[in-house]
């Protein structure tokens, strides 16, 4: 029997109010310069050349004004509400400064300089300091050591940040936990013509968080994308549990990632596959894929994304129709398209037939659609009122390449207008970069995504329609099993009391089966006879396995013996086992006996298993099992809990999942079976926080409907 619960009994993020940060009425910047190219300058000069709407105080004991206004000597001479203080002092002034500041009533502060945990020591208390301030007097403190924050929004206009300029209004809400990163970013999307909402450098992130800035970006109604760049995150189940709340439901928007530390740092000592899998890259590719975040290699990557999210409209399947003017680029796009994971679907007759119709002889009226050289605006219209029309295209790239008698301005006039109604995804294609440009500008400027080579705009389309699909896709409750926690916390007590933090497996199948798992049927043999008895009872033919607390790989020391079908059989596979155990590890390595177990038809091998990452806690592996587990790598991660529908993805995700569904004749797995199991490991590791590292490896899945079997396990427990 199972039952339902709405979540996992963790405690949840609260969602912290921030618009007053991003649209305060009245800015004080202490530490504000008259000296040209201070930091305390460049803001001040942002701030009033950028246009802000609201009132600015200069926060400077030793001038009398700056850039035209007039100094004040602290923010205690200030006698009017200050809804954001923006700080660049000094590091040992700044928990003084906020004390300072919330005592007139300030609740908001920006804290631009560097000098806190980046260098360490007294950096690192200094900055814990300011975080215990922050809480007890419920303040909220962007940074320290960030580049500031900017909002785009006409009625506020603000831009509190030192860099080089004001970026253009636009919908994509940016957050960066690097500052330098930040102004190379802006200086890259005003050469792409790509504006902001929002942009935020968080830094050190010693009270408002990543969590939190996404939140915010989530509310705001200009904001159609959200992009990030992170170093780390601040807790893997608030930022899951944010993020799916972001990219589900009506208002649902996407996040896109770039995260530093694509290499695997590996584990530090770890003694089982899924340890030995999970490097760092490994845990942040499973929370994105668990958030429904993007994750994208490059800044490049990102702004390509980024550029096909600013049209809000998602297309409704990966059906992908191409209209192009020339052959060449048209096969790279169909190319890219099928290499992708999109479709280029077959046209409806009575689109074919328009396009039959309008078309000229030498064209292609199939997908994709050459419209040929000579095309004008009239016949890009043409073909595109019909291609947008059929109910098979969910969206359409349209390539231009600048031939003598083409007009490129007409054509992305006919490409915008047809964008404005036809509630599909339109992207442009224009190759080139002197002679398309004006058609570029005019795209931008209706907010026509526009790439200059097919394979970055299929590559971007597939973010949009894979989003689509995270979109659309129903969200699952957390499934609970019922089970006999009590008998696994009692056994976890008696390994532990006997000084034994690693189960091998007559204990570990034993917590598996309190779990409802469905486990081979076992016996631990002292000797040969025992071992023949027990073969007798089980039936033949069994399989021998030697157990003892610290043989963890048997095969590689001679410790395992299949398919034996006869006493004799038994008897010999026993004494050589032992033997070869001996040989390998010495004569004193402690051996408990030998695990007697029915030998199980054969089956697909898998690996489920559990590590436990000491910042964002239990993370779960599927993947091929047996021997090649670790040579192959084709595994996916999920965090612990997870949702109902999450264990049928993670089997989806590995390479081999074809395997599984069955090739050249071969039954479908029981894939439903499998997807059981890892919520009942799910469930497993998230009752008993004393578990760091799990392996059932192989768990046996045989044919659809015929269910699954844990041949051996493993279980490693911290004290």
């Amino acid at each position: 029997m199972t039952s339902t619960a709405t979540g996992p009994d963790t405690q949840r993020s609260s969602v912290r109010d921030l618009e007053s940060m991003f649209a305060p009425q009245s800015v004080a910047v202490v530490g504000a310069s008259r000296r040209p190219g201070s930091v305390g300058y460049a803001v001040m000069r942002n701030l009033i050349h950028g246009g802000y709407a609201g009132v600015v105080y200069a926060v400077n004991p030793k001038a009398k004004s700056i850039l035209g206004l007039r100094c004040v000597e602290s923010l205690s001479a200030i006698d009017d509400r200050v809804d954001l203080a923006v700080i660049i002092t000094p590091a040992q002034t700044i928990e003084g400064l906020v004390q300072e500041g919330a005592n007139t009533g300030i609740r908001n502060f920006l804290v631009i300089s560097a000098g806190f945990k980046e260098i360490g020591g007294e950096g690192v208390e200094r900055e814990e300091r300011l975080r215990a301030l922050a809480q007890s007097r419920s303040l909220s403190i962007i940074g320290p050591n960030c580049l500031g924050l900017i909002n785009t929004a006409p009625e506020v206009s603000m831009n509190a940040t030192f860099a080089t300029h004001m970026p253009q209004r636009g919908a994509l809400g940016l957050i960066s936990q690097s500052g330098a990163l930040c102004t190379a970013l802006l200086d890259y999307a005003k050469g792409r013509g790509i504006g902001f909402s929002r942009f935020v450098s968080f830094g050190n992130k010693v009270d408002v968080t990543e969590i939190d800035l996404l939140r915010a970006l989530a509310r705001d109604p200009r904001t159609h994308a959200i992009l990030m760049y992170i170093e780390d995150l601040s807790a893997g189940e608030a930022f899951i549990d944010a993020c799916h709340e972001i990219t589900h439901g009506d208002k649902a928007k996407p996040i896109l990632a770039i995260k530093t530390g694509r290499t695997s740092e590996g584990a530090a000592a770890v003694a089982s596959h899924t340890g030995s899998l999970a490097g760092s890259d490994e845990v942040y590719d499973a929370i994105f894929k668990q958030a429904g975040v993007i994750r994208v290699e490059s800044v490049g990557e990102l702004f390509d994304c980024a550029e096909v999210f600013i049209d809000p409209v998602l297309p409704n399947g990966r059906g992908t129709a191409i209209v192009t003017n020339a052959g060449g680029p048209g096969i790279m796009a169909t190319d890219a398209c099928i290499r992708k994971g999109l479709r280029i679907p077959r046209f409806q007759e009575y689109t074919i037939k328009s396009l039959r119709f309008q078309m000229p002889a030498t064209g292609s009226i199939k997908n994709p659609v050459d419209v040929i050289g000579d095309a004008r605006h009239d016949r890009y219209r043409a073909a595109l009122d019909a291609v947008v029309a059929d109910e098979n295209v969910d969206q359409v790239v349209v390539i231009v390449t600048p031939q003598m008698m083409t007009n490129v301005k007409e054509i992305a006039d006919v490409v915008a207008e047809i964008k404005s109604y036809c509630g599909k995804p339109i992207i442009g294609c224009l190759m080139g970069l002197v002679d398309v440009y004006p058609a570029v500008e005019i795209l931008q400027k209706h907010g026509v995504p526009t790439f200059t080579f097919p394979e970055n705009a299929m590559h971007a389309l597939e973010a949009k329609a894979r989003f689509a699909e995270w979109v659309r896709s129903p969200i699952s409750e957390y499934r609970r099993f019922e089970v006999d926690r009590e008998a696994v916390v009692r056994l976890f007590e008696r390994e532990l009391h006997e000084d034994r933090t690693q189960l091998v497996e007559l204990p570990a199948l034993e917590a598996l089966k309190h779990y409802g798992f469905p486990t081979v049927p076992f016996a631990l043999a002292k000797d040969a006879d025992e071992a023949v008895v027990a073969a007798n009872d089980m039936g033949y033919p069994v399989v021998l396995k030697v157990s003892g607390p610290k043989i963890l790989h048997k095969t590689e020391v001679g410790g395992v013996q299949l398919n034996l079908g006869s006493e004799d059989e038994v008897r010999g596979a026993f004494e050589a086992m032992i033997a070869s155990v001996r040989e390998h590890l010495g004569e004193d390595v402690e051996i408990w006996g030998v695990l007697v177990q029915k030998m199980l038809e054969k089956g697909k091998e898998i690996i489920l298993g559990v590590t436990r990452d000491p910042k964002f806690g239990p993370l779960l592996m599927f993947g091929l099992g047996g021997i090649y587990t670790e040579a192959l790598r084709d595994v996916a991660f999920r965090f612990a809990p997870i949702r109902e529908n999450v264990a049928g993805q993670m089997v989806k995700d590995i390479r081999s999942y074809r395997l599984l569904e069955g090739v050249r004749g071969e039954a479908p797995s029981d894939l439903e079976a499998v997807a059981e199991c890892l919520l009942r490991l799910s469930q497993l590791v998230t009752d008993h926080p004393q578990i760091q590292e799990l392996d059932i490896n192989p768990l046996i899945v045989y044919a659809k409907g015929q269910g699954a079997v844990a041949a051996d396990a493993r279980i490693i427990l911290r004290r």
